[in-house]
């Protein structure tokens, strides 16, 4: 099969998504807590509707996340102060050790591969993938 650069980029994702499942399952936790851990950790009281969208996912799906990881200690489930209808999500002092370990775990994983790079190709491929990300955002036609 022809190597072509969206193949590639493809393919490197996988890669780099099937790392970090292993670093969640390393972590004990199932895959599907991983997302929302880390970005509970980054935007505590988010919504459900909120990290649906973060996730690309439906709210049905976050929901049944939600549910098995209030259940199993991760986060809880608060009313909204300023509005009684709306519930936020917060993680738990588990799930804030769990997130916390499960990023720095990333952020080494990220470091190791930086260190292999100079500086100058490191700047070299992010300005690349912002082109690529930029041509795929605003050239491609919409469909």
């Amino acid at each position: 099969m022809e190597k072509t650069l969206m193949r590639t980029v493809r393919n490197t994702w996988k890669l780099w998504a099937e790392y970090m499942k292993s670093v969640a399952a390393q972590a004990g936790i199932p895959d599907s807590y991983r997302l929302v851990l880390t970005f509970l950790l980054r935007h505590p009281g988010a919504s459900q509707k909120e990290l649906a969208e973060f996730r690309n996912i439906t709210t049905a799906s976050v929901s049944q996340i939600v549910k098995e990881m209030e259940l199993t200690g991760y986060l809880e489930k608060r009313t909204d102060p300023k509005d009684q209808r709306y519930v936020n999500l917060y993680l738990t002092e588990k799930g804030e050790a769990c997130a916390e370990e499960l990023h720095r775990s990333i952020h080494l994983a990220d470091e190791r591969i930086t260190q292999m790079l100079t500086p100058e190709r490191e700047r070299e491929l992010i300005k690349q993938m912002e082109e690529l990300s930029r041509i795929i955002e605003k050239e491609l036609p919409k469909c």
